[in-house]
């Protein structure tokens, strides 16, 4: 397996690289499920994508996990089949819940945005308008000063 995983010293033991690998996605996969908004959803999804296609690569390669078990428990054939599809299918999850995310982002939350953006555009001319009344009233007309 290539994949090291995130810890000071490298994991020598193939089973136990991918009991870390395991340990790493499912800290992921939590990650995804906590995200407080869209755009750090989209963050977290990305990150999970990268970490998952290579991980699911390491299982599926020729000396991967899916090969040792096929070669030395092969009554396991059916469930690592259903698994190799599941990657797949993960995959293809993540992709459509990345892009309903981006164009939600893009569609409602991005025209709240531009009605939030020309609110406070009318409000900070507003207040200025306010201002310059409020000088030339009190400079010009009634003489005074502060």
């Amino acid at each position: 397996m290539t994949t090291e995983p995130a810890r000071d010293e490298p994991v020598a033991d193939p089973r136990e690289q991918t009991l870390e690998q395991h340990r790493q996605i499912r800290q992921l996969a939590e990650r995804l499920a906590s995200a407080p908004d869209l755009a750090e959803l989209l963050q977290r999804l990305r990150e999970f994508r990268s970490a998952a296609v290579l991980h699911f690569a390491d299982e599926e390669a020729p000396e991967g996990f899916f090969e040792i078990v096929r070669g030395r428990a092969g009554r396991h054939l059916e469930k690592i089949q259903r698994l190799e599809g599941e990657h797949q299918a993960f995959l293809g999850e993540l992709d459509r819940l990345a892009e309903q995310a981006r164009e939600v982002l893009a569609g409602p939350v991005a025209e709240i945005l531009r009605v939030a953006s020309d609110l406070a555009r009318k409000l900070d001319d507003h207040e200025s308008r306010e201002n310059e009344l409020l000088l030339d009233a009190l400079y010009v007309d009634l003489g005074e000063e502060s």
